[in-house]
């Protein structure tokens, strides 16, 4: 009886604890839905922006700027000579219309409506795509892991990080770093790794040599040469610099993310040298908003996911932006439920990353972080309690668009899931210059098991999958 009263008195201590942590540093999160756009400047983005579609084979996604607090959006389909009709009412500037006909030709308007008068924000003819989904696939490892980066002089490891080619087609990685074998207070710095000169890496020994060599390594040629050499430190501004991306616009530019609790930004020419540019989003909408990955889904618009957490369940954030300097929240693209095995208070959604192929999208996220308080003390102390196979479980869920991945509610329960790899913060590279594949595993050494402090690649293959 003894015991039996003990347990429970544990337990029931256990969930007041995680109560009171959870009540009191949640609300304490600088938020706010408009952190990119004044409020007072609502309209002249609306205005400029108006409204922007994407299309895939049978959905159309319509995006513009909102104002929640004080209006609400309409938003009006039809096809060929049909009449209008109400499909949507929205709060954010998103819309995402499913079950369409694919190839067909479909117009969409939006209209805000305040205090009762209307207005139109856009309106926008747009074709959904002729070709079909394609084949649901999953990603398997297909080969061993790889040393692919350590880092010596910004830090003693790598955990989250960005694999991209430089304007040069040499290939980078920045990811974060910090002395000994984990300390997320001290990730200030972010590593940088690039291949090693082109010459070097293949041995070459005379001037034809030296010329046949001048081209960028493919990344399989960069893992097989030994991985890439340590450059100068990236983003020291003496704040937390987190989970780093990189993406490319059309106009050449580089533009570098990183978080936590604010998504940070810095522009490069090259790829190798950046500029520090205002914060992108000082105070995100959600909690503990962290790993921001950004997605390119049609042209000059992008979306950002971004790790977050309700009062309880995970969730990855979904941000919208039509410049990349200014970004607004238009909803979850995944979230979990009851059910679900893990909700860390800092969120057990890590690392998600996004990646399109043949007309379907696939979300990765590492699982990690056990649900409850014992976890984050143990991990303030320098030890990690949840185990190998926590550290190392990444999902992957698919779609046929890039908005919406489903709702988590555990193993056995159906959802989007379609694979599973055993990886931390996983990226997944494709090499375009022979359609190859490659996974990437980082991670704390007080943690990891399949890494020791560098970012390890392995070769990848999909194949069909079961859902």
């Amino acid at each position: 009886m003894r015991v039996l009263v003990a347990a429970l008195t544990a337990a029931v201590l256990w969930l007041v604890a995680a109560v009171a942590i959870t009540w009191t540093a949640l609300p304490s999160l600088r938020t706010d839905f408009y952190s990119s756009i004044p409020r007072d400047q609502i309209e002249v983005f609306q205005r400029s922006v108006a409204l922007k579609t994407a299309a895939g084979a049978d959905w159309i996604h319509a995006g513009w700027i909102a104002d929640p607090e004080r209006e609400i959006y309409r938003v009006w389909l039809r096809s060929g000579d049909d009449a209008w009709r109400l499909v949507e009412t929205a709060r954010y500037g998103s819309a995402l219309l499913r079950d369409l006909h694919a190839g067909s030709d479909y117009e969409v308007r939006v209209e805000a409506v305040r205090e009762g008068a209307s207005r139109e924000i856009g309106t926008a003819i747009v074709r959904t795509t002729a070709a079909g989904s394609g084949v649901l696939e999953k990603p398997v490892i297909a080969g061993p892991w790889r040393e692919l980066f350590r880092p010596s002089k910004a830090g003693d490891y790598v955990n989250d990080h960005t694999v991209f080619r430089d304007a040069s087609g040499r290939w980078r990685l920045l990811g974060i770093t910090g002395p000994g074998r984990g300390d997320y207070g001290a990730e200030v710095r972010l590593a940088q790794g690039r291949a090693p000169d082109m010459a070097a890496a293949v041995g070459a020994e005379t001037s034809a040599d030296a010329a046949a060599a001048a081209r960028p390594l493919g990344f399989g040629e960069l893992l097989a040469s030994g991985g890439m050499v340590e450059d100068e430190a990236v983003a020291d501004f003496h704040q937390p610099a987190w989970a780093p991306h990189v993406i490319g616009d059309a106009g050449g530019l580089f533009h570098l993310f990183w978080s936590p609790h604010r998504l940070a930004h810095a522009v490069s020419l090259d790829g190798a040298h950046w500029y520090r540019r205002a914060d992108a989003i000082a105070r995100p909408s959600g909690w503990f908003f962290r790993d921001t990955m950004v997605f390119e889904a049609a042209p000059g618009q992008w979306l950002l996911y971004a790790t977050s957490r309700g009062w309880w369940y995970s969730a990855v954030d979904l941000y919208q932006s039509f410049d990349l300097d200014h970004w607004q929240i238009i909803g979850t693209a995944w979230q979990s439920a009851r059910g679900s095995e893990r909700n860390a208070l800092v969120s057990s959604a890590e690392s998600p990353f996004v990646v399109q192929r043949k007309g379907r999208y696939y979300l990765s996220i590492t699982y990690n972080n056990e649900t409850g308080i014992t976890a984050p003390l143990a991990l303030a102390l320098g030890h990690w309690t949840g185990g190998a196979d926590a550290y190392n479980d990444t999902l992957i869920f698919a779609s046929t668009d890039p908005y919406d991945f489903g709702q988590w509610r555990g193993r056995g329960h159906d959802s989007q899931l379609v694979g599973e790899i055993q990886a931390h913060a996983a990226e997944f590279v494709h090499d375009g210059s022979d359609d190859s594949w490659y996974a990437t595993t980082c991670g704390w050494p007080l943690a990891a098991t399949l890494t020791s402090g560098e970012v390890a690649a392995a070769a990848l293959r999909w194949e069909p999958a079961a859902r």
